[in-house]
């Protein structure tokens, strides 16, 4: 069982390089992922700001009709007091002049604060729009570093999952069956040291009786606590 171990160990030591390749993978395209989440999202606020300028404009036109409606109707109605016969005509006419007045004033406040609204959408436009576009610049030279970083860590995983392939040769099936079963189960560590008497894993005390089995390496042991495969380590070793 000690050539096993040993065998065991390599191979641990080779998924622990592979796992650590995936992670710069991960980390290399997890940069790039960030990117084209913000642009997205950049792109996303731009969209709905447009759609409540082009809502804020629509009624910015239709104030100003009903503006110029109100001030055509002030000067019909003026026009219309020169000429009147009674007082009673004078005083309806004067009182829709007034109305309109009343009616254009509000039309006036209203389009002065949709006009401020309007432009300050604007620029929330333009800013989304600059970030937007910085980032996709970014993402443009980020990916041609991106390429070839991925290339150069592609091709070393593949060097590595081939010498895995060839270690894992010698080890007996069921002994490598039991390791791939606990290393997916246990985040990717399967095998742990014991160092006077403490399992490495999850640094607890193993029992006396198999601590001494332990030493023997006469056969497969388990951690009682972390049902990892154990194996006895010098303090110096670790």
């Amino acid at each position: 069982m000690k050539e096993e171990i040993a065998q065991l160990k390599i191979l641990q030591a080779i998924d622990l390089e592979i796992s650590e390749m995936d992670s710069r993978l991960a980390a290399v395209t997890s940069g790039l992922d960030q990117r084209r989440t913000a642009i997205a999202q950049y792109q996303t606020e731009s969209e709905q700001f447009r759609e409540r300028l082009a809502a804020l404009e629509q009624r910015q036109r239709e104030m100003e009709t009903g503006l110029e409606e109100d001030l055509a109707r002030i000067r019909d109605r003026q026009a219309k007091m020169m000429n009147i016969q009674t007082n009673r005509e004078y005083q309806s006419l004067l009182k829709e002049s007034e109305d309109a007045k009343k009616s254009s004033k509000e039309r006036e406040e209203e389009l002065l604060r949709l006009a401020g609204e309007i432009e300050e959408l604007s620029k929330k436009i333009e800013e989304c729009d600059n970030l937007r576009a910085g980032e996709e610049k970014l993402l443009a030279d980020d990916s041609k570093e991106a390429d070839s970083k991925l290339a150069e860590l592609s091709g070393a995983k593949d060097k590595i999952l081939k010498k895995r392939a060839t270690k894992s040769k010698n080890i007996p099936a069921s002994i490598l069956k039991k390791y791939e079963m606990l290393r997916e189960r246990r985040k990717g560590l399967a095998l742990v040291g014991v160092v006077d008497g403490v399992c490495r894993g999850c640094f607890m005390n193993i029992p006396p009786q198999l601590f001494n089995d332990l030493l023997k390496e006469e056969k497969l042991l388990i951690c009682p606590t972390c049902n990892r495969i154990m194996h006895h380590q010098t303090a110096d070793e670790e």
